[in-house]
């Protein structure tokens, strides 16, 4: 039986203790478990295709990671999709977007990080502590002077922040919201989905495999979960998540993906 398998990373592959996701820790807390590592090149080796489905830019995704055997990556929520080195779906905010979502954000003192696949920038306001690595700035002309591309495709923000957001009816009612459980929010163009980008791949393969996988944790994996044949949460992800998925299987840090794979007979 041939399988494709699509893995969040954070939460999912990667567990964070203190839920700051990338930020975390030190360099093992930024990699999958050796169990989970050897998980993933023995389901390769089987066969069976993997790919990772993250929210990150792969910029930001360690080459251990993507040195697993991945041959194909969904990034930045869904809104690239790439097989074999080739893109396959690419979306961003226009440079209008982006100077709309800043402007709001200062209005409303709402610190943002702007993450593209390349580059990121935080738009921050006066006493934030910065969870986010990154060119700073404190208005719209510092991000451009920072990243004169504007190739920006979402904003995160901290879950500190929320109700700020909620303060700005732009930002509700013009982008999609995920709650990424990690102590993050983030905010995409109407459409960007994990899913969408799940059937782009499968599309795209010589042969569709017999077999679907998901493995996610959090809101902006219900697209890919709801888009495979099987859809896997994690243990830790929110009610909605659990609900939507066929089944559930321990967390990151009890080695999730690699007793699944174990008890489906794939590795």
């Amino acid at each position: 039986m041939s399988v494709a398998a699509f893995f969040d990373i954070d939460g999912t592959l990667v567990y964070h203790p203190d839920k700051k996701g990338i930020k975390a820790g030190d360099a093992a807390d930024r990699l999958p478990t050796p169990r989970v590592q050897d998980a993933i090149r023995r389901f390769v080796a089987n066969g069976h295709r993997a790919f990772l489905s993250t929210g990150r830019g792969m910029h930001s995704v360690e080459p251990d990671i993507i040195n697993l055997g991945f041959t194909g990556a969904i990034s930045m929520n869904g809104a690239r999709a790439e097989l074999d080195g080739r893109m396959l779906r690419s979306l961003q905010l226009s440079p209008e977007q982006v100077e709309a979502m800043a402007r709001e954000a200062e209005r409303v003192e709402l610190s943002i990080v702007f993450e593209g696949p390349n580059e990121t920038c935080i738009l921050e306001r006066e006493g934030f502590d910065p969870f986010y690595p990154s060119p700073k700035a404190t208005d719209f002309e510092g991000v451009r002077r920072a990243v004169p591309s504007l190739e920006f495709t979402k904003i995160i923000f901290d879950a500190s922040q929320l109700d700020r957001y909620r303060q700005s009816r732009y930002l509700v009612e013009n982008y999609d919201h995920f709650d990424c459980g990690t102590a993050f929010h983030e905010l995409v163009l109407p459409g960007v989905d994990k899913g969408v980008a799940v059937a782009d791949i499968i599309d795209a393969l010589p042969e569709r495999p017999e077999r679907v996988l998901g493995f996610g944790d959090s809101e902006n994996d219900l697209g890919m979960l709801l888009a495979v044949d099987v859809g896997i949460a994690m243990a830790t992800s929110p009610p909605k998540v659990l609900e939507a998925a066929d089944i559930v299987c321990e967390g990151a840090a009890e080695d999730g993906v690699a007793l699944e794979l174990e008890r489906l007979g794939l590795i």
